[in-house]
């Protein structure tokens, strides 16, 4: 029987982050709630649970092809353009200029007499 050590290492690699993000979710010490990384407004984000899956499959595609031997500048670029590219455009452009409006009612009233 052969060992897949890639199945095994994966399988390491989610235990620890699991527990790494256990252990602060239940710690007095820390701000942190497991649950902010999924939720928006205090219901599931279809996007953010989209955006961990595809980033934790194309990430281990990418770990497993390093390992093999088979990674070529393409299937770098490409993993640079989808992942890398967004996070520094985001991070270069800052954050929008925001608009504040103010308005101003105001009502005299005349009384008569």
């Amino acid at each position: 029987m052969k060992i897949d050590w890639m199945l095994v290492v994966l399988c390491l690699l989610i235990l620890l982050v699991g527990i790494s993000l256990w252990r602060a979710h239940h710690s007095t010490q820390f701000d942190f709630n497991v649950f902010d990384l999924l939720m928006e407004n205090g219901r599931v984000s279809k996007v953010a649970v989209a955006f961990m899956l595809v980033l934790g499959i194309t990430s281990w595609a990418f770990i497993k092809l390093i390992i093999d031997g088979k990674m070529t500048e393409g299937y770098f670029i490409s993993f640079g353009g989808m992942w890398v590219t967004p996070l520094l455009a985001k991070i270069l452009s800052g954050s929008p200029p925001s608009t504040t409006i103010t308005t101003s009612i105001s009502q005299t009233e005349k009384t008569t007499t």
